[in-house]
């Protein structure tokens, strides 16, 4: 009867042995896992994470499907998808997380497949910290967030570390590191906390560089994670400002950009001009331009301590109002700021002429005209012609009706806006010398314009 008992354990399967085996792992080596772990210690509130591997050490592939914990204060914080296929000599990896909330002797039961393992914490009495009047301890590792502040300056934050427990507790490290946050201030370790007890400290969050910043607030064996974003300070506000305000074509004027104040940081924008003539059928000028560089954009810079924008050298920028009625529209532009407009308007005005002269030939005379009409609308002259004694030759003044002449040179084959030439040829009949001046008016739709006696 024993052999044959024995016979029969000899002839269980091999696949009913026990192939997984639990270990803990540190994060670069694995210890076995017996039925009692104890894994250490932490403050209330905060987590203390472990690492297990739950291994295959047999020949054949094993199901790792059963993973549970029970007892307070443990949770599994990482766990694969189950049922998980470990194949031989690898394996899956579970985590389990401690959070304490008061200082108490904790247990749990951990539970992987047939595997019970009883787990044990410990909680050391710590001073709680809190933050900006809350009555919320922090938790080891959480972040404190400052806020986006301008450079150059600060944001203040309050700390209360707090003793619960019902003896004396010392604080032995407390310290602040990290770009552009500075502190602690109001406390120094090492900081004997009765029971019940607080002390306040701050720690100040003052950004230079215009950057994300993150520093370590450690206090005891806890570190505590502190962020804070630096702001370049904006640009002061900006304005358009022209060298004269009177709107007259044919003219060159200035544009500058004075600042609200000196500027705390240098930038860079630009300028842009576009124009909308007040002429109908007319689209542009191009003699509506900057005098330097590209004639409708500039760009400018802003100097740290400037308190006006300048164009490469320059504090303003030349440029021609063109020779048609209508607006220009500039436009500046900074970083993260709405674009900015001003405009200059280019009123309608009477034909102004540059210059008038005349010239006898055998039996003509010529005269020769140079001048602008910003609205396009040359229609009437009158010319008068004198003798050396200054007397009227016949027969009198001599109107003409060029508005057809003009309008096809204005609208069809002009190319320099308002502007205009203009030779007429008078025959004569006589001595052509007896002609010693003359004088004119021209007429558009704003009115006339009228020179005198021009000898020649």
């Amino acid at each position: 009867m024993i052999r044959r008992l024995l016979t029969c354990c000899a002839l269980v399967p091999l696949a009913a042995v026990a192939q997984i085996q639990v270990f803990l792992f540190d994060g670069t080596n694995e210890t076995q896992a017996g039925a009692l772990v104890n894994i250490g210690s932490a403050s209330p509130g905060d987590t203390l994470e472990t690492r297990f591997h739950a291994r295959n050490v047999g020949a054949g592939p094993v199901v790792f499907q059963t993973l549970s914990i029970a007892g307070s204060a443990f949770t599994i914080s990482l766990t694969p998808l189950l049922p998980y296929t470990v194949a031989p000599g690898s394996f899956a990896e579970f985590r389990v997380d401690f959070n304490p909330t008061a200082i108490a002797t904790y247990s749990a039961t951990l539970l992987v497949n047939t595997i019970n393992i009883t787990l044990l914490g410990t909680v050391t009495p710590s001073a709680t910290l809190t933050v900006g009047g809350s009555n919320t301890p922090l938790a080891a590792g959480a972040v404190v967030g400052f806020g986006s502040v301008l450079d150059g300056s600060s944001q203040l934050k309050i700390f209360a570390l707090t003793n619960p427990s019902n003896a004396t507790l010392t604080v032995n490290a407390l310290t602040v590191s990290g770009t552009g946050f500075n502190g602690p201030i109001g406390a120094a370790a090492p900081i004997q906390l009765p029971s019940g007890q607080s002390v306040s400290f701050q720690i100040v969050f003052q950004p230079q560089n215009g950057q994300a910043s993150q520093g370590t607030l450690v206090v005891g064996q806890r570190s505590f994670i502190l962020t804070g974003q630096g702001l370049a300070p904006p640009l002061p506000a900006a304005s358009i400002q022209f060298g004269s305000t009177a709107g007259t074509s044919a003219q060159q004027n200035n544009v500058s950009i004075p600042l609200a104040a000196a500027s705390q940081v240098s930038g860079a924008g630009t300028l842009t001009m576009t124009f909308q003539p007040s002429v109908a059928g007319i689209a542009d000028d191009a003699a509506v331009q900057f005098l330097s560089g590209p004639t409708r954009s500039a760009s400018f810079t802003i100097s740290a301590g400037g308190t006006t924008a300048m164009f490469g050298l320059q504090s303003s920028l030349a440029f021609q109002t063109g020779s048609t009625a209508g607006t220009i529209m500039f436009t500046l532009s900074l970083p993260n700021t709405p674009p900015q407009q001003s405009s200059l308007t280019i009123q309608s005005a009477p034909v102004m002429l540059d210059t008038a002269s005349a010239v006898r030939r055998l039996n003509d005379l010529d005269v020769s005209i140079t001048g602008l009409d910003n609205t396009y609308s040359t229609s009437q002259l009158a010319f008068t012609f004198y003798d050396s004694a200054g007397a009227t030759i016949a027969p009198g003044v001599i109107s003409v009706d060029a508005t057809s002449s003009f309008h096809q040179y204005f609208f069809t084959s002009n190319q320099a806006g308002g502007q205009f030439a203009l030779l007429a040829t008078f025959p004569v009949a006589g001595d052509v010398n007896i002609i010693a001046a003359f004088d004119l008016q021209i007429i558009n739709s704003v009115g006339a314009t009228k020179i005198q006696k021009i000898s020649f």
